[in-house]
């Protein structure tokens, strides 16, 4: 009893936290559609490809009471191209004062969300300009969108959050994914002290300065926070938040230490601490499987704001809780989405599908196997719910199909684990690893990915992406199992496709033999056409046959018909003769049972001859030596002999 009960308790707390898995990971993937909705049914980009970011410096004075913000840009740029003008994306809603160049006011006007600036003389291509933009204004109201006032607990807060094109609504910037700025520097100013308690504004990269000053009309101090990030960064993971944050600091890196900077609110202060146990086991696996920390000369910062959820701006992630899956999840974007950013909305799933699996992967290294196989037949369940649908986003108009949870985040992870699968943990690893490194702060697309771990590997993976990523859909298998000798096992496998786009999902197909001994054989069979037979070599008489027993493979319902009995006395009356053999075989038969068929099959499962009923002997001469597969069918049974051809 008491080893049934631990198992009811095992099974009840598995299906529990797969529960609790689903709503986390649904909240998290709706807040951010939601979040970007607002954004992209906006009107379209500026045309800013004709110059390249090199620094932004962002002077901000934001009120923490209304929406008011009065910034000033400075950035220097290098034009690719003799120009006489230059276009930011930035909204029509905020008011921009003035505009100058080396201390020269320019013309310029703003019109659909664009700020056009006009320069006296051409800047020539190559020279490194600047310009400084001074404006001011009522951000924008987006709902859960760019720039939000709210509060906590009574206290005021206000916070950006910019993905995929808010960035625009509160300062002017480039916000395609093809430039990043190589630094930034965030300057902050704000009240001290509001409602009786000090605030404390926190951004990218290092606090290098913080001073005070009074304004002398109103008496009312303020503080003034200099935060310098020095990786390049893309504008929409520029990001600060401002209220009465207590902050407490862990020391992280296997190879250099930096800070983990958590700015938490006083009334969560406790509970976030208790969580924190979780903050470096996490940090520190992800160092060791995906490299150091991207960017730690500086520091990793977790910020808690008011959203359902989590955004990974670069050095200052922003977390509603700290949850070790929200935790793992944004963390991993520091990777995969910040250091190596998506070049495109069509290969968002190198973004969110890589930190989903970053989720996975925490769940098999710090809670053991059996919580990572209940996340794989979650996710998997989700993802066959429908019969379509590709990894690679077809149509980037429709933000729901972008942002969609069960593509782009759990079919996009699960594709990782495939390809994990059947490239072997060694190489599937040090080829992340690798992507990291050869891409390292700036934009990829999913043929870089591709690139990176062919070159790791040395396969040829045009299949496997063609069919997992551009491909629609799922394969549904049926298989054949029986046993054909003491120890070998035939199985035959069919599949069949959810989606036309795919005619046959070519994999490698986990399956697990066991018997009442504890003897365990695993192998992996290279599945490459329909009504493929393969012979098993067990080692032991196996009682049971599983078909992917640690749900590493996206599939539908398989159906798999398993018989392990056998006739003992074709065993041992049915031989074949020569063997070895070089010209020709005979089957010797010495049961009235008669022989209807043999197939000759290469031990890949590949048929290779079907000799019927009216045979005196098999030719092999033009046949390769090597060890072949001979399978023999009679009128009530079948069994499989090895074959020698030399």
């Amino acid at each position: 009893m008491k080893k049934l009960s631990f198992l009811f308790l095992l099974l009840a707390s598995l299906s529990l936290q797969a529960q609790f898995v689903q709503m986390e990971q649904k909240a998290l993937i709706d807040q951010e559609r939601a979040h970007a909705l607002a954004k992209m049914l906006r009107q379209p980009m500026a045309n800013t490809g004709n110059y390249d970011i090199k620094y932004h410096r962002l002077e901000l004075s934001p009120s923490l009471t209304d929406r008011n913000l009065q910034g000033k840009v400075t950035t220097y740029f290098v034009p690719n191209q003799n120009i006489s003008q230059i276009e930011f994306d930035f909204t029509n809603q905020m008011t921009v004062q003035s505009v100058q160049q080396r201390g020269v006011s320019l013309n310029f006007n703003q019109t659909n969300n664009r700020l056009v600036i006009d320069f006296p003389q051409s800047v020539a291509a190559g020279t490194l300009d600047s310009l400084s933009i001074t404006y001011n204004g009522n951000v924008p109201q987006t709902g859960l969108g760019s720039y939000n006032v709210t509060t906590h607990n009574g206290k005021p807060i206000v916070w950006t959050l910019s993905e995929p094109y808010g960035a625009r609504d509160w300062w002017p910037c480039k916000q395609d994914l093809t430039d990043k700025a190589d630094s930034i520097d965030i300057i902050l100013q704000y009240p001290k002290i509001i409602s009786g308690t000090e605030n404390t504004g926190v951004s990218n990269g290092l606090l290098t300065d913080e001073s005070f000053l009074t304004d002398s009309n109103s008496g009312t101090e303020y503080k003034i926070s200099t935060w310098k990030h020095r990786y390049p960064i893309a504008a929409y993971l520029v990001a600060f938040a401002i209220t009465n944050y207590t902050k407490f600091s862990q020391t992280a890196g296997i190879v250099q230490n930096f800070p983990i900077d958590n700015y938490v609110y006083p009334e969560n202060l406790t509970e976030v601490q208790n969580n924190s146990v979780d903050f470096l086991p996490v940090m520190n696996y992800f160092e060791q499987t995906f490299g150091p920390y991207p960017f730690n000369t500086e520091k990793y910062g977790q910020i808690q704001f008011g959203w359902g959820g989590g955004m990974e701006h670069q050095t200052a992630t922003f977390l509603v809780n700290y949850s070790r899956y929200l935790v793992a999840h944004e963390l991993a974007h520091q990777w995969f989405g910040d250091a190596v950013t998506c070049g495109s909305w069509h290969d968002i799933w190198i973004n969110e599908g890589f930190a989903t699996y970053g989720e996975a992967l925490t769940r098999e290294e710090l809670d053991g196997e059996a919580a990572f196989n209940a996340w794989k037949q979650y996710a998997t369940s989700v993802i066959t719910s429908e019969p379509g649908g590709s990894v690679y986003v077809q149509d980037t108009t429709d933000v729901w199909r972008i942002f969609d949870g069960r593509l782009s985040y759990k079919k996009g992870a699960m594709v990782l684990n495939m390809l994990r699968m059947t490239t072997g943990d060694t190489d599937f690893f040090q080829g992340l690893r690798n992507y990291v490194n050869n891409r390292r702060y700036g934009y990829a697309k999913t043929p870089d990915f591709k690139a990176d771990m062919e070159a790791q590997t040395g396969l040829n993976l045009t299949e496997f992406f063609n069919d997992w990523i551009y491909g629609a859909g799922y394969p549904t298998y049926s298989i054949q199992a029986g046993r054909v000798g003491v120890n070998t096992f035939e199985l035959v496998v069919n599949q069949t496709t959810s989606d036309p786009s795919v005619t046959f999902f070519e994999m490698k197909l986990p399956f697990k033999f066991t018997d009442n001994n504890g003897h365990v054989f695993e192998t992996k069979l290279d599945h490459t056409t329909n009504g493929q037979h393969f012979i098993i070599d067990a080692g032991f008489e196996a009682t049971a046959i599983e078909f992917d027993p640690n749900y590493d493979i996206v599939k539908g319902n398989t159906n798999m018909n398993v018989n392990l009995a056998i006739d003992e006395n074709a065993l041992s009356t049915l031989k074949l003769f020569p063997n070895p053999a070089d010209q020709y075989f005979w089957v010797q038969n010495e049961t009235a049972d008669d022989i209807t068929q043999v197939r000759i099959y290469s031990l890949d499962g590949k048929l290779i001859k079907t000799v019927h009923v009216d045979f005196q002997h098999i030719d092999i001469n033009n046949m390769s030596q090597g060890v072949y597969l001979i399978h023999i069918h009679t009128k009530s049974t079948q069994i499989v002999k090895k074959l020698i051809v030399r």
